[in-house]
């Protein structure tokens, strides 16, 4: 009767450590995707501002051309 109540808690135990595992991980995975969503926010920011800089730029080479295209347009349109 003993080891019926050893192994009874024995299985109590480890269903226990499987759940807290099983949180664990779920919880390492909201983390992930928290992290993946800030990492894509912050890569559409960057775009979005190397893209401002960009048309920032061009518009004073037009006006250092006096509304022309330079004869060597920016480093990134040259392929």
């Amino acid at each position: 009767m003993i080891s019926r109540v050893l192994e009874h808690e024995d299985t109590a135990r480890l269903g226990l450590e499987e759940n807290r595992a099983q949180i664990a991980i779920r919880r390492r995975l909201a983390a992930m995707a928290a992290e993946q969503r800030e990492m894509e926010r912050a890569m559409r920011a960057f775009e979005e501002d190397a893209d401002q800089a960009k048309r920032f730029i061009k518009a004073e080479l037009r006006k250092e051309h006096w509304g022309h295209e330079p004869e060597r347009p920016p480093a990134w349109e040259a392929h």
